[in-house]
């Protein structure tokens, strides 16, 4: 099984990373986009698992979890990875309660690490992935491919974009199957993170 740990985001946020992928359509580039309906804020890939572990991943997360209140958070600005002159990964920024988005990706992170996942090495830096570029080719100095310049001035122009603020509540072990339309992601376990002000 093919898994993953997510925050769950409302349809407000898929709605408006939806019209910014409609902009960001017209520059071209050969870009795989992804599905409004799928987004996700990825707090740790997990990648191949056995089945049999999925009970000790949810107990687990609700491990991670207790304790920890919805986060308040909002879109903010859109970027590329590695970065704009050379596109391969265009996505949303996150503001907001970044400190406590941080705390929890890594209460998660430390709490996998105990059923023999590895910690990831480079540092969280939380996103909504937009889309990929297709192709695996890097460019001659200096750039990637020519098609990928006006990708990489739409989503400068982008930078300072900013979108709905929202609540994220829940954290999802998500089950993710490749098909020729795309990844289909099916929720295995959801933990609800405390409501604010309220005593458990």
């Amino acid at each position: 099984m093919r898994l993953f740990v997510a925050l769950e985001v409302p349809a407000a946020v898929k709605q408006a990373a939806a019209e910014v992928m409609g902009r960001l359509k017209g520059a071209g580039g050969e870009v795989k986009w992804v599905r409004p309906e799928g987004m996700h804020l990825t707090l740790k890939f997990l990648g191949e698992t056995d089945r049999s572990l999925v009970p000790e991943l949810c107990r687990a997360l609700e491990a991670a979890c207790r304790g920890r209140g919805a986060l308040s958070l909002k879109l903010a600005g859109c970027g590329a990875f590695p970065g704009v002159r050379s596109p391969r990964v265009v996505w949303l920024g996150l503001g907001g309660e970044l400190e406590e988005l941080a705390g929890l990706a890594a209460a998660v992170e430390e709490a996998l690490v105990g059923l023999g996942f590895p910690p990831e090495s480079r540092p969280f830096r939380p996103h909504l992935t937009l889309g990929r570029v297709r192709s695996g080719r890097r460019g001659r100095r200096g750039g990637g491919k020519p098609s990928a310049a006006p990708l990489g001035r739409a989503v400068a122009e982008l930078a300072r974009w900013r979108g709905p603020a929202f609540r994220a509540e829940s954290v999802v072990l998500m089950q993710s199957t490749l098909t020729p339309a795309g990844a289909v992601y099916r929720p295995l376990h959801t933990t609800t993170l405390e409501r604010r002000g309220t005593e458990s």
